[in-house]
């Protein structure tokens, strides 16, 4: 009430005046200062703040750091008390720390008032609080707070190659400022030190001189890896952030194909970084990466190899989140069956084979879920639609019934619902199967297995491997590898054979005379699931 009536002069400038004295006079006590604050008047905490005594600044600055202010308000304390604040933190008593980070961390939380805390040097303040001072040395984690301020103003746009962050004239684009940040992240930090540690590389990344800096001492450090382990990290504000660094760095990080080979290793099921490379647009350019090092070969070019590698990881991690309409939304715009099946064989890579068969994998677990009957279309007389056919041996309306998918049971192609017999796929897989590498030959096996799947027409999936000879590539599986999850997977299809295949393939599995012997190692070697 005094602090609407002081400010309505233009009302009552008697009353005004009178309840401008009683505020004044209510000022001698530290608690009612604080509760004027806390109904919008700032000045008269800020006057104490500044000019009081230090006893009395520590106490202001405690009660501002309790205020949440508005952005108005926020503008205000930087231009009346940001120096003060300032001196505060630098003068070294640790009691009243925490209370001056958080007054500085709202104001600095108002990018407006970036230029001013730059100005009464508050960069290099927070660079030496994160670098310099140990954590022994004070009663809270100082380092958290100075990181938050720091990417508070960075985040404000303010420039920063020229601000200096330490006596030797170090800047913060500078490998000193950088490695430190990196060491920091390297070392098991708390989250919410990480986050802004990261915000503050983001930050660093729009300037050309920052992000060449911070590019090499990832790439000396190996930061790479550490960044990687934090997309996981269960703190979502860290993963989301890492994200966007990784994606800023991929393009500077050493050579192009290990840079696709970098982001093809990331997780896969991770949905925010696929978002994000989705919303880069980044699945044309790999296309025709792809099909330009396909037309000129990858025999003669280790760095070609590594590069198709890479591309095709990329693509691939798109299928391990089809769940999401955005992906799969763009496995049909590219049809990526076609693109996987194409890079089955037309390779030199056992890698590509193995990521083509996985992305194929993916995509095919998928089809049984997008095949729906189709719906008759029916033309002909509107007038005569209701006359039986049997008027007239030619009849008045026509159906058009398109072909359904014999295994899937509705209408399929490669394209929409990602189906490998459309796709002609299923050739492809089984000559993958008679592959040297264990990898290969497990990934093109988990492949076809979907096509034996119990949501699917078994039988008609085992006819139509049988026309392929598929339980002799099993067969040869069998005898030719050790590996357990491929005998699990050969018996398992074995057994489908079995039952569904009918006396010709009794009859084949029957005729093998290495069978017996697998069978019985297996059973006796092997786990709970094969016996």
């Amino acid at each position: 009430m005094l602090i609407r009536v002081k400010f309505n002069h233009h009302v009552d400038s008697f009353a005004a005046e009178k309840a401008d004295k009683i505020l004044k006079n209510l000022e001698r006590f530290p608690d009612n200062i604080k509760q004027i604050a806390e109904n919008g008047f700032l000045d008269p905490l800020l006057n104490h703040l500044t000019e009081g005594s230090e006893e009395v600044q520590m106490e202001m600055t405690s009660y501002l750091g309790e205020l949440i202010l508005s952005n108005d308000s926020k503008a205000y304390v930087a231009e009346k008390a940001s120096t003060s604040i300032i001196k505060m933190v630098q003068s070294g008593n640790t009691i009243f720390r925490n209370a001056e980070f958080k007054a500085l961390s709202q104001i600095s939380s108002h990018h407006p008032n970036g230029k001013i805390l730059v100005e009464v040097g508050i960069l290099n303040i927070m660079a030496e609080m994160m670098f310099t001072r140990r954590i022994y040395d004070e009663l809270m984690d100082s380092k958290k707070e100075a990181a938050a301020i720091l990417a508070n103003v960075l985040e404000s746009g303010v420039e920063h190659d020229s601000i200096k962050v330490n006596t030797h004239g170090c800047r913060l684009s500078s490998n000193y400022a950088v490695y430190n940040i990196i060491h920091m992240l390297k070392n098991s930090t708390p989250d919410e030190l990480n986050i802004n540690l990261i915000w503050i590389l983001l930050c660093l990344t729009k300037s050309p001189r920052s992000m060449d800096t911070i590019v090499s001492v990832v790439n000396e450090t190996e930061a790479s890896y550490t960044l990687i382990e934090l997309i996981n990290n269960p703190h979502e504000q860290v993963g989301v952030a890492v994200i966007k660094l990784l994606i800023l760095l991929k393009p500077h990080v050493e050579k192009q194909a290990l840079s696709a080979r970098f982001l093809a290793k990331l997780p896969q099921q991770n949905l925010t970084l696929n978002l994000a490379l989705l919303n880069n647009n980044v699945v044309p350019t790999i296309l025709e990466r792809i099909f330009l090092i396909k037309r000129n070969g990858t025999r003669t070019s280790r760095h070609a190899t590594v590069y198709l590698e890479g591309l095709d990881g990329i693509l691939v991690r798109f299928t391990a989140t089809l769940y999401e309409p955005q992906m799969l939304f763009l496995a049909r715009t590219h049809n990526l069956t076609s693109v996987f099946t194409e890079m089955l064989i037309k390779t030199s890579s056992d890698e590509v084979q193995r990521l083509s068969a996985i992305g194929l994998e993916n995509l095919s677990l998928e089809s049984i879920n997008l095949s729906r009957p189709p719906q008759i279309k029916k033309t002909g007389s509107k007038k005569l639609f209701r006359l039986p056919n049997l008027l007239s041996s030619r009849s008045v309306e026509t159906r058009k019934i398109p072909v359904l998918c014999p295994v899937h049971r509705g209408a399929c192609s490669s394209e929409t619902t990602f189906c490998l017999i459309d796709a002609k796929a299923v050739e492809r897989l089984l000559v993958c199967m008679d592959h040297e590498n264990d990898e290969v030959v497990e990934a093109s096996m988990a492949v076809i297995c979907t096509l034996l799947d119990d949501k699917v027409d078994v039988d008609t999936s085992v006819s139509l491997l049988s026309e392929n000879n598929a339980i002799q590539y099993v067969l040869k599986v069998v005898k030719e590898h050790r590996q357990e999850g491929l005998w699990q997977k050969s018996f398992w299809m074995i057994e489908k054979f079995l039952v569904r295949g009918g006396n010709k393939s009794v009859s084949d599995i029957s005729q093998d005379r290495l069978l017996p012997a697998s069978l019985i190692s297996a059973f006796h070697n092997g786990n709970e699931s094969m016996k």
